[in-house]
């Protein structure tokens, strides 16, 4: 479990890191480009998103194969998952060149006549999908390295390379548009220029340390019928995830002016975060549930799955019961700008308790991929695709972004409400109860009770150093409430308390 461990710090390391550059990055962004430009990037980045169904859940597949052989180094077929690395190679060089080219020729039309901008000319919106369409060829390959490296657990490294290329990105995609031309063109343009030398170098990396030969293996189509139902399960559960998470984003972006689109964008970031933990925890796990899996080890996958959700609970809960109960104070920190904040405030406090309840659920999800279950989140999306997305539509139309924040919300509260017994009775039978009353009920009592008496005591009108000072204060004593309340992590503390006084 080092390792995990390991990776989980790594992983947060470079999530903090990369929330961190936003935060710094994005008044700036805002001063130098103006707000119309802002909602012009997070429409970029809505698409990208939408862009990830091309993948066809192959990303998670190569994931989970090369943890597997890992796992199995001794029993593999060396020539058989050389084959499959080469081939899922391959298809990812050529569906980012497909891609890229279909971007860099129609997005300029298509971004022109779905934005409703006030200030942006047309031709500066043409001019930066076309550079869109550049980063976009060169995201899938490197998709697909980070994938491969994530199953090897060689997350620690692969961090440290991304870590250095994100600042290059972010601070000196910063510089470079205050002393060259202020457009959302020369900002992608420069983040292509750095996402091409950082995929060139963890390419190098991949090849060095993935344990076979290139030379010689061949493109192997079978690899496609021997993986097509657990990709085809995963690529279905990604249009639907895709059209429970970024509907309301898209409707807004076509209906509001491009102004108040960045509103609701400002707001999202604020509530995403929340990955900087979710997402380490579940790079961490899924590899090591797959690996457990295939091990046939049933105490240890148990072990380990109530181990990560424990996890999940002590850093995300009292981060989000922070952001949802002083949303005012932490976006004027951020921006500087009480207006601005009072705006966004009521859509971060609904938009973090939506992601924190997509966070409990990443491990229960992480546990149906390592088994290949991708039928219960598949049925599961469907369900609330279809109850749900007249919903959306309707609270968007009428109320506008507070409208698709709350839907955001109720979305995953369903999606809790069913994917946690569902998931418990086909592949943890009896843990269900575990799971509520020791992993996450003490974390989350533990924590809500420290921030709501921090609310009730505080003072809106602190100065700026007195209330980021007490806001640090607040959320570092609710963490440790949460992690003294959890069994699993108290175990960790013991044993690193015991090795100190050993050592």
């Amino acid at each position: 479990m080092s390792r995990v461990r390991f990776n989980i710090a790594a992983n947060i390391a470079a999530q903090a890191w990369s929330i961190l550059l936003a935060i710094a990055c994005t008044p700036f962004y805002i001063k130098f480009l103006g707000i119309e430009a802002y909602g012009l990037i997070a429409f970029y980045l809505i698409l990208q998103s939408v862009l990830q169904l091309l993948d066809l859940g192959l990303g998670a597949t190569v994931n989970r194969e090369v943890a597997r052989y890992s796992g199995l180094r001794e029993r593999a077929d060396a020539s058989a998952f050389a084959a499959f690395v080469v081939t899922l190679e391959r298809w990812y060089w050529v569906l980012g060149i497909i891609v890229g080219i279909g971007l860099f020729l129609a997005l300029p039309a298509i971004a022109n006549w779905w934005l409703r901008p006030e200030r942006l000319s047309q031709a500066d919106i043409a001019e930066s999908a076309r550079f869109f369409g550049l980063l976009a060829l060169l995201q899938w390959p490197s998709i697909f390295y980070q994938s491969a490296l994530m199953g090897l657990q060689r997350q620690v490294v692969l961090n440290v390379i991304q870590m250095p290329f994100a600042a290059l990105a972010s601070i000196g995609g910063l510089i470079f548009i205050w002393l060259g031309p202020r457009s959302v063109a020369a900002l992608l343009g420069w983040q292509a220029a750095v996402l091409l030398c950082q995929t060139a170098l963890i390419y190098f990396y991949f090849w060095t340390h993935i344990g076979i030969g290139r030379a010689g293996s061949r493109i192997d189509l079978n690899v496609w019928r021997k993986h097509w139902r657990f990709s085809l399960g995963m690529s279905a559960i990604s249009v639907t995830g895709l059209v429970l998470t970024h509907l309301d984003k898209l409707i807004l972006s076509r209906l509001l002016p491009l102004q108040s689109f960045g509103h609701y964008s400002l707001a999202g970031t604020v509530a995403r975060g929340l990955y900087v933990l979710i997402t380490p925890v579940f790079s961490a796990y899924f590899p090591r549930l797959s690996a457990l899996v295939a091990e046939g080890d049933a105490a240890s996958v148990r072990l380990c799955y109530h181990t990560a959700t424990q996890v999940m609970a002590v850093l995300i809960l009292p981060l989000a019961a922070m952001i949802a109960l002083f949303p005012r104070e932490i976006i004027f920190l951020w921006l500087h700008d009480w207006e601005l904040a009072t705006t966004i405030a009521p859509l971060a406090t609904l938009l973090v308790i939506g992601t924190c309840l997509n966070g409990l659920m990443n491990v229960p999800f992480a546990l149906q991929l390592a088994h290949g279950r991708t039928s219960i989140g598949l049925i599961i999306n469907i369900c609330l695709v279809v109850i749900l997305v007249p919903s959306i539509i309707y609270a968007t139309l009428h109320y506008g972004a507070l409208g698709g924040a709350t839907m955001w919300a109720v979305v995953n509260a369903l999606y809790l409400t069913v994917g946690i017994p569902v998931t418990h009775k086909y592949l943890l039978e009896g843990e269900l109860k575990d799971w509520a009353l020791t992993d996450v009920v003490p974390p989350f009592l533990a924590s809500l009770v420290i921030i709501v008496a921090g609310r009730l005591l505080l003072s809106e009108n602190l100065g700026t150093i007195y209330t980021l000072a007490a806001l640090t204060l607040l959320w570092l004593l609710a963490t440790s409430m949460a992690f003294l309340s959890s069994v699993q992590m108290r175990r960790w503390g013991e044993e690193a308390i015991r090795n100190l006084l050993r050592a």
